[in-house]
């Protein structure tokens, strides 16, 4: 798999926010009317987003958004926190932190998505189990959910302390290159990087995550948004719904959405690559009974280590009205 320089300056630019509308202070609403921004990943978590994007779903529901593409899910929440999008697909961990802020809710889920992250090791690196991570180099995009299941489950299920390795703060989209190039003797990634780094032969999974944790991925919504603009997301959600059902009913014509999109960015990866990638996903727009005390455990941990000052009100920050209009 090949990223031309163009294209990776494209991506990046992107990535950066450059795309991303004018930013308005935190808490200020658009008018009604004007275009929703919706932000999503440019790994297959955001795939919902690019398939909705690329069939142009909102616009048969009539609802008005403009897409913005990111790296990750911290940088989506950065975003809704700043003002600059109203909302966005992120994972548990940028969710909790951005609820906690008093300024973010979710209309439901995007996916449960355990078996769309793994930690792969270079085959060079002689490391067959998580417990050889010690005293290695990981990749590892921090802030992210990916991240955070890594170092606080995972890590500690094999006896690994702080300490014990050291994290390479790198973007997921830079992991594969950065095991290529030895800077890194692993990386804690998402698909379709995992998937790619084992099909060129640099590396292989050492394991995924879907044994220690459902990783829930949130479709958040600015609080505001909700509070003022609810009868324009009804339509948005129906057209984000669409999409949910394309991946039910048309998975072949959603693996050619996401495949000419890596492609668009200059990657060169099998279609096959992205197909099995996006099996991993169970996309799924509501909330599984056991959400809210995996969002509180997780808020706990945020809070014993001072990066958020109390768990949320989970009644409060997970809406259901919105998706019961939009399925009616």
């Amino acid at each position: 798999m090949e990223l031309s320089r163009m294209s990776r300056r494209r991506a990046l630019s992107l990535i950066g926010g450059s795309a991303v509308a004018a930013a308005l202070p935190g808490g200020v609403v658009r008018a009604q009317g004007a275009p929703l921004n919706l932000g999503y990943q440019t790994s297959t978590w955001g795939a919902v987003g690019m398939v909705a994007e690329a069939e142009k779903l909102f616009e048969k529901t009539r609802a008005k958004v403009v897409f913005h593409k990111f790296d990750s899910g911290r940088t989506i929440r950065d975003a809704m926190v700043a003002g600059r999008i109203d909302l966005g697909s992120i994972g548990a961990a940028p969710f909790v932190v951005g609820a906690a802020k008093g300024n973010m809710a979710a209309l439901g889920t995007v996916a449960y998505a355990g078996g769309t992250l793994a930690i792969v090791a270079s085959k060079k690196s002689g490391i067959k189990t998580v417990a050889d991570l010690k005293g290695k180099k990981i990749a590892s995009q921090l802030g992210s959910e990916t991240d955070h299941v890594f170092q606080n489950k995972i890590a500690p299920a094999f006896g690994l302390k702080k300490g014990d390795f050291e994290v390479v703060n790198v973007k997921f989209h830079d992991h594969v290159s950065a095991l290529a190039g030895g800077s890194v003797d692993a990386f804690a990634g998402v698909e379709p990087y995992p998937a790619i780094a084992d099909v060129e032969g640099l590396g292989v999974v050492v394991t995924d995550y879907s044994k220690y944790d459902i990783v829930p991925l949130l479709l958040a919504v600015q609080r505001p948004v909700l509070e003022k603009r609810s009868d324009e997301l009804v339509p948005f959600l129906k057209g984000w719904l669409a999409a949910v059902k394309m991946f039910k009913d048309d998975r072949k014509r959603v693996t050619g959405i996401v495949w000419n999109f890596y492609k668009s960015q200059g990657w060169k990866v099998p279609e096959e690559v992205i197909s099995k990638a996006l099996a991993r996903m169970d996309v799924t727009p509501t909330y599984v009974p056991e959400l809210k005390n995996y969002l509180t455990n997780m808020a706990q941990t945020l809070v014993n280590k001072g990066q958020i000052a109390s768990v949320p009100d989970w009644n409060k920050v997970l809406d259901q009205q919105i998706l019961k209009r939009a399925s009616a």
